[in-house]
């Protein structure tokens, strides 16, 4: 009975999911999402306790779906820490900050806004977001201090501030690509992220 159940939660998520993207938050009914997902009303407010946390949910599921990738960079920065190899540890870094920074590009920086104050909606969510936020960084901290150890990185800076400093970058980014006046380019700013981490940029 515990697997139906976390089956039919995660159908209904990922159905959501699917809705969110085509409608938005804002056009994101109950009774389309029961008629689509093929279950009852009641179903889903078995499983969730109020629209706002099955939009949270869902956009939840749209972050982890867009940042897939940046996962996988990470697997690989991890791998290259393993093998001792500073050219892959360096191609993962810059694969990293490129997607990251391009996340939110042209077109979707009102997407990006809109799933992050979905998620921000529900209590549930934003911890759960916060959490897993919060062991991210940890771990990108982890990789940057073990690269600092093995002399790959500019062992002067604080890899905390460094990551936090960088997420902040690339977050901030979905509101300013574009404007009047400023050309954004992902490779460029992987070249200047990878710039300071190696201590070539003045400071």
């Amino acid at each position: 009975m515990i697997q139906r159940v976390s089956l039919t939660k995660s159908h209904i998520v990922e159905v959501a999911a699917e809705l969110v993207r085509e409608v938005g938050s804002a056009g994101f009914h109950i009774s389309d999402l029961a008629r689509r997902a093929d279950v009852g009303v009641p179903t889903i407010y078995y499983h969730f306790t109020s629209r706002e946390q099955v939009i949270a949910e869902a956009q939840l599921a749209n972050y982890f779906e867009m940042t897939a990738g940046l996962r996988d960079h990470f697997s690989r920065a991890v791998t290259a820490i393993i093998e001792r190899d500073e050219a892959a540890f360096g191609e993962a870094l810059r694969a990293d900050i490129e997607q990251a920074w391009t996340l939110g590009g042209a077109g979707e920086q009102v997407a990006i806004m809109n799933l992050l104050i979905d998620v921000w909606a529900d209590a549930r969510t934003r911890q759960a977001f916060r959490d897993m936020l919060d062991a991210q960084y940890a771990r990108w901290v982890s990789v940057l201090s073990d690269a600092r150890a093995l002399g790959w990185l500019d062992d002067t800076y604080d890899s905390g501030l460094l990551v936090a400093i960088f997420w902040a970058a690339s977050i901030g980014q979905a509101v300013i690509p574009h404007r009047s006046g400023l050309d954004v380019d992902s490779a460029a700013v992987s070249d200047f992220c990878l710039g300071v981490l190696r201590g070539h940029v003045s400071r």
